[in-house]
């Protein structure tokens, strides 16, 4: 069905388990470390993240269990955001800007009939455009790089959402289970990060001083909790748990390099205590084509 019940699913009563679970001990822990102020919480960055947390998950879970219509246009929703803060960072010209943003909305449209990777070719001929109808000779090479790597960066990594909800091995408990263990695998790496990171070296020093080899341990853990609280709805379930504990680092250093690059701290303001969509989603970016790679290989 292109549009069903989110409520009729069967596994919504798993999902209203899970995030409460998981939101509830996330608040103790919170009120534990405040010395039960709420004051002093409420005015916290973990508050405004646990906060953007609940949204988030609700928003989600209900687009992606209220069939593929409904996962497609909320991931253009999000690519649009997303696009519109890579264009921003880099100071994509305008026509350049309105490619990727027109492409944001198209492509997970597209996702409903064809595999996203199968336009792959098309973004070079289409990234080309701008720079071609300006004649730009001077800037035209770097306009193309840029522009070809954020249709693949957001539109066609988001979109891959959209094919996964179709995937007869998992569908929307595949996409949720996917996206559960990468946002736990971020926050598995922050914590360690926290109680370990001292006693271990810089990951990436250059790139995001704040990450150390500590948080590595948190992101396998992370990886692991987010699949095995979704099981059922997630096949290879070993080979998920490793692909979304090397995504998560992955994506996360590369967005640390377009920013270091472009000289901004964070991407955007969209989502209070993270910053933009992008510094939200670039774990998610990364896990989505290995996760499909890793899938197709192993069928």
């Amino acid at each position: 069905m292109l549009l069903s019940n989110p409520i009729a699913s069967p596994m919504w009563p798993t999902l209203a388990w899970t995030f409460g679970g998981l939101f509830g001990g996330s608040l103790v822990a919170l009120l534990i470390t405040a010395h039960g102020r709420w004051q002093e919480l409420s005015g916290s960055v973990l508050f405004r993240r646990w906060r953007t947390w609940i949204a988030i998950a609700a928003v989600f879970s209900v687009a992606t269990l209220s069939g593929p219509i409904a996962l497609a246009l909320f991931v253009g929703a999000v690519a649009v955001v997303a696009s519109h803060e890579y264009a921003r960072l880099f100071k994509l010209p305008a026509p350049d800007a309105w490619v990727l943003r027109c492409a944001a909305v198209a492509v997970p449209l597209a996702a409903l009939v064809v595999a996203p990777i199968s336009l792959t070719p098309l973004f070079p001929l289409v990234a080309a455009l701008p720079a071609l109808c300006a004649q730009d000779v001077k800037h035209g090479a770097n306009r193309l790089g840029r522009l070809a790597f954020g249709l693949w960066y957001v539109p066609l990594t988001l979109a891959m959402l959209v094919s996964l909800e179709g995937d007869p091995r998992g569908g929307p408990g595949l996409v949720l289970a996917l996206a559960l263990a990468t946002a736990l695998s971020d926050v598995g790496a922050f914590t360690f990060g926290k109680l370990f990171g001292r006693y271990t070296a810089p990951l990436a020093a250059r790139l995001s001083p704040s990450k150390t080899v500590a948080g590595l341990g948190g992101n396998l853990a992370g990886a692991a909790l987010g699949v095995l609280l979704l099981r059922p709805a997630a096949p290879a379930m070993w080979l998920l748990i490793m692909v979304v504990a090397v995504g998560s680092v992955w994506g996360d250093l590369l967005e640390s390099l377009l920013k270091r690059a472009a000289g901004a701290k964070d991407a955007g303001t969209w989502l209070p205590g993270f910053g933009g969509v992008l510094d939200r989603v670039d774990s998610l970016l990364i896990v989505l084509p290995l996760a499909t790679a890793a899938l197709a290989l192993s069928a």
